[in-house]
């Protein structure tokens, strides 16, 4: 099975071919806008470098949220774009779920705490055991502040990443706070799509909606 797994949740837009043999080509850039421009040709690049094409794609992966609104829709609308015109299954998973899958450590618990607004973060625990590729939730996500972020990594001893670990740790951001396609495409290997659909995942509202009308029309 050739997987594309794709991630435009966050300033970073990335992509991973995982080859049915192994291999892996990565790509990731740290754009904060030009998503949309940039990710096919991204993707296009990848198939080159693997002397692959379009058609060899088998499966689709893309992180689901939370993340910035612009920068979810446009991954959500090519990884279902592209899994429509292929003929193949798409599955979606959490940013912060990949986040605990990535987590360098063998067994415990896992914080994934990712950057939202207004000094408010995205967070989940999780745990991870020895000789497991999936994680467990320990607790549905939050978008809280982050000092109640913090109280809650505190309360319970772990492993801590993500992109808010400026806010919640103090630490700068390294690159295993970025998001990894490459452990999505291998995560996404063992998810049934139809439990796991290309589906936004957010944890807070738009901040912009649709006006309603001062003075009503018609028979609204």
């Amino acid at each position: 099975m050739t997987v594309l797994a794709i991630d435009t949740s966050e300033v970073n837009c990335s992509a991973t071919l995982l080859m049915t043999d192994g291999r892996t080509f990565y790509r990731s850039e740290p754009l904060g806008r030009g998503h949309a421009e940039r990710l096919l040709p991204m993707v296009e690049e990848l198939l080159d470098e693997a002397g692959s094409v379009y058609a060899d794609i088998s499966r689709i992966a893309v992180v689901t949220g939370p993340g910035t609104f612009t920068g979810l829709r446009i991954g959500l609308s090519v990884a279902r774009g592209l899994a429509l015109s292929l003929a193949v299954p798409c599955v979606g998973l959490s940013g912060l779920a990949v986040l605990a899958g990535q987590a360098k450590v063998a067994s415990g618990v896992v914080h994934c705490a990712i950057t939202g607004r207004g000094g408010q973060v995205f967070y989940q625990p999780f745990e991870k055991e020895d000789g497991v590729t999936q994680v467990q939730p320990l607790e549905h996500a939050l978008n809280i502040d982050a000092d109640d972020a913090r109280a809650a990594i505190e309360s319970r001893s772990g492993y801590v990443l993500g992109s808010a670990v400026p806010m919640v740790m103090g630490r700068e951001v390294g690159p295993e706070d970025i998001i990894d396609t490459t452990v999505l495409a291998a995560l996404s290997l063992a998810l049934e799509p139809g439990d796991y659909p290309p589906e936004p995942y957010y944890l807070r509202e738009a901040d912009a909606v649709v006006a309603r009308p001062v003075i009503p029309i018609g028979d609204q």
